[in-house]
């Protein structure tokens, strides 16, 4: 799919079935990792992340790297200064010792990033032209249904609206909290402010790779890094 953060969607009902056997955190973040070659490269190439050797040595290690930051260094700044309709829904979760229960249940955590790479995976065999379905059916996913837009394209939008639907409908349907966050402008600020000196870094010293998709990669880059480093700063300051 196009937009990295509507994967997650295809996994999230496995969490309601099972909620002993499986992660979230490690369903989400397995279902977004192998995305993040793109934007460690800061462009659209990636030659590991999206294979099946791929899916053991940089996946499921990106997956439970991407899961260490967000709980340790993210997550309960993130939560503070999101609107309060999302923040009532997520602000139980600040409690959440992600460290004891790694510790606990890495087995259950690695399985869950695993499942969740896999179906990244499955997915963009579908969607994309590099395809595992898209090269045994040219016929049938490369005709043009809209134009000159062929079907695999037309899936990519269509799973990623539903996708993205889903999310929104899924955070909805979570349980409301008389959350006390009170968001500031300080943090989206300096989130701002970093993402922009990232971005003009990386286009000084790289810039080739301008296409429309290359900048949008590496502006979601520069963001992660941003909600990495600026809860840091934030409370220094």
């Amino acid at each position: 799919m196009p937009f990295t953060f509507a994967h997650p969607a295809i996994i999230l009902p496995l969490t309601k079935r099972d909620k002993r056997g499986l992660s979230l955190t490690g369903l989400i973040t397995g279902a977004i990792a192998p995305d993040f070659e793109y934007f460690i490269r800061m462009r659209i190439y990636s030659i590991y992340s999206h294979t099946v050797s791929g899916l053991f040595w940089f996946d499921v290690p990106m997956g439970t790297l991407i899961a260490f930051l967000f709980h340790n260094l993210v997550r309960n700044s993130l939560y503070d200064n999101l609107p309060s309709i999302i923040s009532a829904r997520l602000y139980p979760y600040k409690s959440f010792n992600w460290n004891t229960y790694f510790k606990k249940h890495w087995p259950v955590v690695l399985l869950s990033i695993l499942i969740g790479a896999c179906s990244h995976l499955f997915l963009d065999d579908f969607t994309h032209a590099q395809g595992y379905f898209v090269k045994i059916e040219p016929g049938f996913f490369t005709r043009h249904i809209v134009g000159s837009i062929p079907l695999f394209k037309i899936l990519q939008h269509t799973f990623t609206s539903l996708s993205a639907l889903y999310i929104v409908y899924y955070i909805q349907k979570m349980p409301k909290t008389d959350a006390d966050n009170k968001p500031t402008l300080l943090y989206w600020a300096c989130i701002a402010l970093l993402s922009v000196i990232i971005l003009t870094v990386r286009f000084w010293i790289i810039p080739d790779y301008r296409g429309i998709a290359n900048v949008i990669v590496s502006g979601i880059s520069a963001f992660m890094v941003g909600l990495i480093v600026t809860p840091m700063v934030v409370q220094r300051s």
